[in-house]
């Protein structure tokens, strides 16, 4: 089963006029470089107009500035960019993220194989959550989102997680991200974030059934996969017709609480 997930959302310049220390350039150029994915590294001005929701002669000085500076290549015939150099070498920084990774995968394959979905492992990019890396489970009609996609933090059980993972003034800032890109009003995510906390104390996991796309289940749980990391979620979802929630409270629930301890002791995290 394929679906459809956002790969980026305009940027909300509106939102940051009241505060003073937002460099709105800046936050710019950096939503022109959140556009170019494993699956998408070769875009036009007028696709990355199209995602950031800017007018393209506004993109046209950022591709203009960030190619003169190496973080884009420029390719001719017609005009269409790429990651630069100056971008690749930010790369190094994320190599603890892969370290994690190498230690959770063969948590996610187990939890995959046993809820006959896929194993997600979603970290925050701002106002959405963000596709690690899967693991699949052999069933046909399992869900499929291409790692890269960009998911709703407010209605995934993923950024469920996450959010009740963070102390509070982190807390505050990535509802406040979450409920800008979903556009739903204050009193909705917190009733949204009031629910996680309930629903976390009482099943040691958060759940999205159906909540961001019809016939999905969810659940979720984040870790710290070190002091120098931030929390990172994984999850366990997938269709209706073979993941009830019956199946994954019951069943995957108790190993996905499990594979956690498991994935934080490997990564020296103690409680």
């Amino acid at each position: 089963m394929e679906t459809q997930a956002d790969t980026l959302t305009a940027p909300k310049d509106g939102n940051r006029k009241e505060d003073r220390h937002f460099v709105t350039a800046l936050a710019r150029g950096l939503d022109v470089l959140a556009c170019f994915r494993a699956f998408d590294n070769e875009l036009g001005n007028a696709e990355l107009a199209q995602r950031c929701g800017l007018p393209k002669s506004t993109i046209s000085r950022l591709t203009h500035t960030l190619t003169e500076l190496g973080y884009l290549q420029a390719l001719t015939d017609p005009v269409r960019y790429r990651l630069g150099s100056s971008a690749l070498a930010l790369a190094p920084a994320a190599q603890q993220g892969a370290e994690v990774l190498a230690v959770a995968r063969p948590f996610m394959q187990e939890l995959a194989d046993l809820s006959q979905g896929v194993a997600s492992l979603i970290v925050r990019d701002r106002g959405r959550m963000l596709i690690f890396e899967n693991c699949q489970s052999e069933s046909y009609l399992t869900l499929r989102v291409a790692v890269g996609s960009r998911v709703s933090g407010l209605t995934t059980a993923a950024g469920r997680a996450y959010l009740v993972a963070l102390p509070p003034a982190e807390q505050r800032q990535a509802l406040a991200a979450f409920r800008t890109d979903d556009r739903v009003s204050a009193a909705h995510a917190e009733g949204i974030l009031s629910n996680s906390r309930e629903e976390s104390r009482r099943l040691g996991c958060t759940t999205s059934f159906g909540d961001w796309l019809p016939d999905i289940n969810s659940i979720a749980l984040a870790f710290r996969p070190g002091p120098s990391l931030p929390p990172m979620t994984l999850s366990c979802s997938g269709p209706n017709a073979i993941v009830p929630p019956a199946h994954l409270l019951e069943k995957v629930r108790p190993l996905l609480c499990d594979h956690i301890r498991r994935i934080e002791a490997a990564c020296g995290v103690t409680a």
